[in-house]
């Protein structure tokens, strides 16, 4: 047994080079698109759009956008959240029927709510309350599995 955690131990990994992160501009993809894909510092990938045609842009758009200058660089973070599952069905739907992202809904939501005062207080007692049914729940299963290990 010693043997083979030794074997284990003293063995030499193979090297892979290093790919390179670097894009370039003459890809068709890219230059078609008018979009180029950049990996930011935390190794995330960005789209930065080229705002060489943003006039053209403003102007085709005007109607349909509120669009008036080039965004500001997006950075995310990626994050697992638990949703009820029949809310969950019902944001899925709207997001489906809408075609936007659960994410980007949160976020109007959020920054939208965040602005109102009224509003803001009533989804924050909104939000205690099903915190507090969480928590009893959680405690009721915790304790229920506890019952199980010490009876059976």
């Amino acid at each position: 047994m010693s043997d083979a955690l030794e074997r284990l131990k003293n063995r030499q990994r193979p090297t892979v080079p290093a790919r390179s992160v670097s894009i370039e501009s003459e890809n068709a993809d890219t230059s078609t698109s008018g979009h180029l894909e950049s990996i930011n510092t935390d190794g995330l990938v960005s789209e930065n759009l080229e705002w060489e045609n943003a006039d053209s842009l403003i102007s085709e758009n005007q109607e349909t956008s509120t669009l008036t200058k080039p965004p500001k660089m997006l950075t995310t973070k990626q994050t697992t959240i638990r949703l009820e599952a029949k809310l969950l069905e019902r944001v899925t739907k709207l997001c489906a029927k809408e075609n936007l992202s659960r994410e980007v809904l949160f976020e109007a939501l959020f920054e939208h709510y965040e602005q109102d005062g009224e509003a803001w207080a009533s989804i924050l007692s909104e939000a205690k309350l099903k915190a507090e049914n969480r928590l009893m729940i959680a405690n009721r299963k915790r304790a229920k599995t506890m019952m199980k290990r010490f009876n059976g």
